[in-house]
């Protein structure tokens, strides 16, 4: 936000009240105050800056010692009559939030106590009576951003002094500025994709893809107008042909958000309305995660069997974006020993890991998967990852490769375990082979997390009760499940992160008859629950009534299983 990084004194009494609390030394006082005069900060601001006090337990504070209240806007619900009652540069200027509009009193909130000259002018300004809440400075920000617009004040390129944040009227955007803020932004609320795109009424659309799911990102009103603008701020940072709009271009560029820097990689395709704009973000920094991280609990057991097998082929499952990769390196850690030489054949190569030989491949010279893996296989790997698994050809020789004493990792686009198996015979494996050469297959999915600030409970509706029954005690009532109801803290999506199920099927020698006889994907299943296997859906199903996640995520994520065709 524009406005300094100055504050009025705190309340008198707050030094005596952190001596009172114990937060302070009664000496320490006069000292940390004199050195918060010498920086032109408050005594509050000195302390949260270095810090001595947890912004949450600051605002606690200063609400005793002034009276005013402490309002989580996480915890209540924003008034949209408080947010037409204040121009939008007004907002971005003084950072703060309106949240309520009541009887002619404006409510705002502030991260910070405001001196009556302040206040006087802004009731001046807007014409109503002000009233002060207390709340986080984050939660400000992230709401300033849902409904004003992201990167609202670089829009605006606010001049300095209170006098000019009454007006609405932009001076001319630092259109550049505001790309940055926008791809900082994506950053912080770890976005991996940022789509930028015209639309048929002159306008802009912003949506951000986070956890794996686009979300539309608020814009400031009028931004339509300097769309041109933005494509040609974006193709200078990619080093693109600003003249070009009737083809499709692709370039890169860096940015620095926090210690990390990020490349960010730029896709403009021309559509009809005007080009459209995708922007990759790669952290440079990325490290994957080990596999006692993964959260696989009950099933982290199975599948470190299966990687303890000394030869066959393992196989990870799952759409686009569903960690197949994550987990595939978690497996590589686990197994990255002095005493094993382990080779990959990746496209792209993700993350780097010290110890292990990885390769790229490049069709364009003709070193694809299925010739790469031909050539790691005279160096005399124990352990081969396949990046994908995407022709007859590749699974011909690795599947060769786990038959003669390697153990090979790879991944297929199915929708589950058993699906895995009809997969590899459409490609062109014969079923003995396929039969001998898989010990296990891994199903997986990513549910994104119920947002922790703002999740509420809800009685699970009657229609799933059938489903979840055997997961429930006996006796036991209908359960409450958990939603996110929305606020700043997730961006008002409700949720925040993610979190892995796994479906692990391992390959007994009663599914190694049935594949034999090439039986339906289907059959294949109900053989593997009859033994025990946990299927997606009812992993998805425990983390609901952990609380972890909700139904509708569960519901978007896994497939209802359905009866098995003999």
């Amino acid at each position: 936000m524009s406005e300094p990084d100055r504050f009025p004194a705190s309340p008198p009494d707050l030094a005596a009240l952190l001596v009172e609390r114990g937060r302070l030394a009664p000496e320490e006082v006069g000292r940390l105050t004199a050195e918060a005069d010498r920086m032109g900060l408050s005594l509050d601001r000195l302390l949260l800056r270095s810090g001595r006090l947890e912004e949450a337990d600051l605002l606690d504070l200063l609400s005793e010692a002034s009276g005013i209240p402490v309002l989580r806007i996480a915890r209540d619900r924003v008034s949209p009559a408080a947010i037409e009652a204040v121009p939008v540069r007004t907002v971005a200027h003084y950072r703060t939030m309106p949240v309520q509009f009541d009887a002619g009193v404006l409510t705002l909130a502030t991260d910070r106590l405001r001196d009556e000259e302040e206040t006087d002018y802004l009731r001046v300004l807007l014409g109503h009576e002000i009233a002060w809440v207390l709340t986080t400075r984050r939660e400000i920000e992230e709401s300033i951003k849902h409904f004003y617009g992201v990167g609202v004040d670089r829009y605006l390129n606010l001049p300095e002094g209170p006098r000019h944040a009454g007006t609405d009227a932009p001076a001319q955007p630092d259109i550049p500025a505001f790309v940055r803020e926008v791809l900082r932004d994506a950053i912080r609320s770890n976005a991996t994709d940022v789509h930028l795109e015209p639309t048929g009424d002159e306008g802009f659309r912003l949506r951000y893809r986070i956890d794996g799911v686009l979300y539309p990102i608020p814009l400031p009103r009028g931004i339509g107008d300097y769309r041109r603008a933005i494509v040609s701020s974006v193709k200078i940072m990619a080093q693109l042909n600003i003249a070009e709009r009737r083809m499709p271009q692709d370039g890169r560029f860096d940015i620095g958000s926090g210690p990390d820097p990020f490349d960010v990689r730029v896709s403009v395709l021309p559509s009809r309305y005007g080009e459209a704009l995708d922007l990759r973000i790669l952290n440079r920094k990325a490290t994957f995660i080990a596999l006692r991280e993964l959260g696989l609990e009950a099933e982290r057991e199975r599948i470190e069997d299966l990687l303890g097998l000394p030869s066959g082929m393992v196989l990870f499952t799952g759409p686009t974006g569903s960690g197949k990769t994550t987990s595939l390196y978690a497996a590589l850690d686990k197994l990255n020993t002095d005493e094993r030489k382990i080779i990959t054949i990746e496209d792209p190569v993700e993350y780097q890991i010290p110890g292990i030989l990885q390769l790229q491949v490049q069709p364009e010279i003709g070193f694809t998967f299925a010739s790469g893996l031909r050539s790691v296989l005279r160096h005399d790997p124990d352990v081969v990852l396949v990046g994908e698994i995407r022709d007859g050809e590749t699974a011909q020789i690795a599947a060769s490769a786990a038959l003669t004493g390697h153990l090979v990792f790879s991944t297929l686009h199915t929708g589950d375990s058993g699906s895995a198996v009809t997969r590899l015979m459409d490609m062109g494996l014969e079923p003995y082979l396929v039969a001998s050469s898989v010990n296990g297959i891994v199903a997986q999915r990513l549910l994104r997390r119920v947002c922790a600030a703002c999740c509420e409970e809800e009685p699970l509706d009657a229609s799933f009760l059938p489903e979840v029954e055997t997961l429930l005690p006996a006796g036991t009532e209908p359960p409450r499940v958990r939603r996110g109801r929305g606020c700043p803290y997730c961006r008002f999506t409700g949720y925040q992160g993610r979190q892995a199920v796994f479906e692990v099927l391992e390959v007994t020698d009663a599914l190694r008859s049935l594949m034999v006889n090439r039986v339906p994907s289907g059959v294949l299943m109900r053989e593997a629950i009859g033994a025990g296997l946990v299927t997606l859906r009812e992993s998805a199903w425990r983390l609901v009534l952990d609380g972890v996640t909700s139904v509708d995520e569960l519901v978007r994520v896994t497939r209802k299983p359905r009866p098995a065709r003999t």
